[in-house]
């Protein structure tokens, strides 16, 4: 009797460890089988004009493990989202998180989620006054960038954003406006108020331009300095020691500028300041009037750095304003040959070059031309010379907008009154 009772309770054991197997194996096979569906869509975040799509937002759905960080279009899609109704959450840092509730998920089905509309997120208050500050300036509505960027400062004189838009009131009052000793004022105020911001070497260049512009040509060297001593690591520091040698030019001390740009060939030679910084050593020889060197060091530019543009002028090279001061000193030389030869080069090798304000070189390459003939008294040779200025060139101007053809015009005409043909 008793051995049969154990038999029974055995077997009841066993029963139930099968009953609870069956339903671990069924249960299993279900959760491996519940069916998966997708969701897509866009965000945006709202700004002061309208709304942009937003960049690396962090989406995540209920039901899934996988997340997805929004393009550069603010589009997103996340697989493997278990079917039924799912809540979608938005984060990133700066801005509000967002949530979106009852979105259903189908079998085997990508949901469109807020049929194809974007998602608006907001920007956390000063993030949002940053941004803004930035569309209007992208916008060049400069007054209400800088009212935009001095709101964020005032309000939130903690904020990440803060030294950011400070530089920028700085940056849009020297660059844009020109208002130098305001700018001057608020570069300092960075320098003095965020002391580790990432801006501080661009506020002591800005700085240094500032005096520059006002002409205060021994600050802007001591702020220039400041970067190359300060700052180690600044990829400022060719612009900082190009930047100290116009100063010097500036305060005619030509022998010490010429010392501050070779600095830059020799510290800086992958910088794109070397061959400028060539041409005004060579420039410099020109204005102490050594002709002689000045020529030497144009034909640098012209052999060493034959496609190297002006910096931020990727349409505009250097070698050809050194190869019409090669023809100018030849001509101050009285080498008028060689200075001929040089101004044709400028012709024929650089037709469409340009001054920095825009003007073409070739038009007085081809006056010059001219005037090298006449003052050789070769007075036929200078009526051809002048007169293809005003059959090639008829709009050329000089720097101070006068025409180029009237004055080939002019001397033309006193030739033939004073060296008429025989």
């Amino acid at each position: 009797m008793h051995k049969d009772k154990n038999k029974r309770t055995w077997l009841n054991l066993l029963g139930i460890c099968c009953l609870i197997f069956s339903l671990l194996f069924l249960s299993g096979c279900l959760l491996s089988n519940f069916s998966k569906g997708s969701v897509e869509g866009y965000i945006h975040e709202e700004t002061i004009i309208d709304t942009r799509p937003l960049e690396g937002a962090l989406v995540s759905v209920t039901g899934s493990s996988n997340t997805a960080l929004t393009d550069s279009e603010g589009y997103f899609l996340i697989d493997e989202i278990t079917i039924g109704s799912r809540t979608l959450t938005i984060t990133k840092g700066g801005y509000i998180p967002y949530k979106k509730s009852s979105i259903l998920v189908k079998e085997e089905e990508t949901t469109l989620v807020n049929d194809g509309l974007p998602l608006i997120v907001q920007a956390e208050d000063e993030a949002y006054l940053f941004n803004s500050g930035v569309i209007y300036y992208d916008l060049e509505d400069y007054i209400n960038a800088l009212d935009t960027f001095q709101q964020l400062i005032d309000e939130y004189p903690e904020s990440e954003y803060a030294d950011d838009a400070k530089y920028y009131i700085g940056f849009i009052n020297e660059k844009i406006l020109g208002y130098y000793s305001k700018a001057l004022i608020e570069y300092y105020e960075l320098i003095y108020d965020y002391p580790d911001s990432v801006w501080v070497d661009d506020a002591r260049l800005g700085m240094g331009n500032c005096y520059y512009a006002n002409g205060e040509y021994s600050s802007a060297i001591i702020e220039y300095q400041k970067i190359l001593d300060e700052f180690n690591d600044s990829i400022l520091h060719g612009l900082a020691q190009y930047s100290i040698g116009h100063c010097y030019r500036k305060l005619y001390e030509f022998n010490q500028a010429i010392i501050e740009y070779n600095k830059v060939i020799d510290n800086y030679p992958e910088s794109e300041y070397v061959a400028p910084a060539q041409y005004y050593i060579a420039f410099s020889y020109y204005q102490i009037q050594d002709y002689v060197q000045a020529i030497l060091e144009f034909q640098v530019i012209i052999d060493n750095y034959p496609q190297d543009y002006w910096p931020g002028e990727q349409d505009r090279l250097v070698a050809p304003c050194a190869q019409y001061y090669i023809g100018y000193c030849n001509s101050k030389l009285e080498n008028y040959e060689n200075a001929i030869a040089a101004y044709q080069m400028v012709i024929t090798n650089y037709p469409d070059s340009k001054w920095s304000d825009g003007r073409d070189i070739s038009p007085e390459a081809q006056f010059r031309i001219g005037d090298c003939h006449r003052y050789s008294e070769e007075w036929e040779d200078a009526i051809i010379a002048y007169q293809k200025v005003i059959d090639n060139y008829p709009d050329s101007i000089w720097y101070d907008g006068t025409s180029i053809p009237d004055s080939a015009q002019y001397w033309i005409d006193w030739i033939n009154d004073n060296h008429p043909p025989s």
